[in-house]
């Protein structure tokens, strides 16, 4: 079966965008094109691609054919910057690649992945943000071709590498304490103080409860969608939150933060994982985010799957 890539590329702009109407700004033509685009790839293949919707999500077969796209656009790029040196050109256009990454890994590590891979490799990169226990959404939909991951089973189709945990500790200030605990901390004194998430999906401070105190509670928190507000709100007193120990151990040593518990820790194991059936350029990638993790997150097994 021959598919035209016209209307592969209105598919995969309609689950990347989420409707019709955006997927026709997208790629600069009329939503009615988009649309009989759409119609004629799901006639050719038989079945239906597009559960229409808001947002717009692709059926198996329709997600199947986006991560075709997807890497057919990748090799498309590496295939032209190959031409373009063998008729003696020196410039090579940069490749943009969707990841799919947790705010606490943008807020630490992968900003050297995307200063070193835009540099040897000629990158650009469009962040997808996301909790790392729901990130793997991406990947599956096509939305990404590679993500920041918890979870260790490889999607069908994609390479893991194990990067390593990122360790987290639960932190508060000395204001914070001396309002809401007032001596020795205790699950009680936690139930009337005002904890820090960052949003819904954020299930940390549970987990970290349940460590310290064999149980947890559902806290009375404040929602904050941003890495450097959760920790202002943090120093400033507003709540008690859960932070990479990469980033307060600073804080600590200045006596601008306290650790609630000494030594109670939570270690959150990450994972790359990226198309198998990619470019090189992918490949090249995922060695240089193998290289990275490995002098900022805990020592674990570096092992590819």
């Amino acid at each position: 079966m021959n598919f035209d890539y016209d209307s592969l590329s209105a598919l995969a702009a309609v689950v990347r965008e989420g409707s019709f109407e955006a997927a026709s700004r997208a790629l600069n033509v009329t939503q009615s094109a988009v649309s009989q685009r759409i119609k004629q790839l799901e006639d050719k293949v038989g079945t239906v691609l597009i559960i229409r919707g808001r947002p717009c999500v692709p059926t198996e077969t329709g997600l199947q054919l986006c991560q075709h796209v997807e890497q057919v656009n990748l090799l498309q790029h590496e295939l032209l910057d190959k031409m373009g040196t063998l008729a003696g050109s020196t410039r090579k256009s940069a490749a943009t690649i969707r990841i799919a990454v947790n705010s606490d890994s943008l807020a630490t590590w992968f900003p050297d992945v995307m200063k070193r891979a835009a540099k040897e490799l000629n990158i650009r990169f469009e962040i997808i943000p996301d909790d790392q226990e729901y990130t793997e959404q991406a990947l599956r939909s096509g939305e990404a071709l590679a993500v920041v991951t918890v979870n260790s089973k490889p999607v069908t189709g994609c390479r893991r590498i194990s990067l390593g945990a990122m360790e987290y500790m639960a932190i508060a200030s000395p204001s914070f304490m001396d309002e809401y605990i007032k001596g020795k901390l205790t699950l009680t004194k936690l139930r009337t103080a005002p904890t820090i998430t960052f949003d819904r999906k954020d299930t940390l401070p549970e987990q970290w409860m349940t460590l310290a105190f064999g149980e947890s509670f559902t806290p009375n928190t404040h929602m904050v969608p941003s890495y450097e507000g959760y920790l202002l709100a943090c120093v400033n007193g507003t709540g008690w939150g859960m932070m990479p120990t990469v980033t307060v151990q600073p804080f600590l040593d200045r006596g601008e933060l306290i650790e609630l518990v000494p030594g109670k820790r939570i270690n959150i194991s990450l994972h790359w994982q990226s198309s198998s059936q990619s470019s090189e350029i992918l490949r090249l990638l995922s060695e240089v985010v193998a290289e990275e993790t490995r002098t900022v997150l805990l020592p674990d097994t570096f092992r590819t799957e």
